[in-house]
């Protein structure tokens, strides 16, 4: 599967989650239709946010529970293919400061500025 179709999954499965748990709460709850709209909108997005990061820390431990995201496997890169974008830095070449032309100090006015 790749890394689009895996990351799809799993942000969509807590979306659901979230909407079936906030509708199985409030099943009972008494509310006007516009304040029970409003606050399972409140809740779907509280527990899908909750649920994600609740499962995203303790996969970091145990990484089969990823499953509760829809796929246990972290898309890892976006790129094509398996391999990961190596990036590679290198120290800038020191300027040659031989043909740097003196200038002089900024408490004494240059030549065009002189009384």
């Amino acid at each position: 599967m790749n890394a689009l179709a895996l990351s799809a999954i799993r942000t969509v499965v807590p979306i659901i989650v979230g909407g079936l748990v906030s509708w199985l709460i409030t099943v009972g709850v008494e509310l006007d239709a516009e304040a029970q709209a409003g606050f399972i909108v409140f809740l779907t997005g509280l527990l899908q946010a909750v649920y994600y990061l609740v499962v995203r820390v303790v996969e970091q431990r145990w990484p089969e529970v990823g499953v509760l995201l829809g796929a246990a496997k972290t898309p890892d890169t976006y790129s094509k293919g398996d391999d990961a974008p190596t990036v590679t830095t290198e120290a800038p070449t020191p300027a040659d400061t031989s043909t740097w032309v003196e200038l002089p100090p900024l408490d004494e006015p240059g030549p065009d500025h002189r009384a």
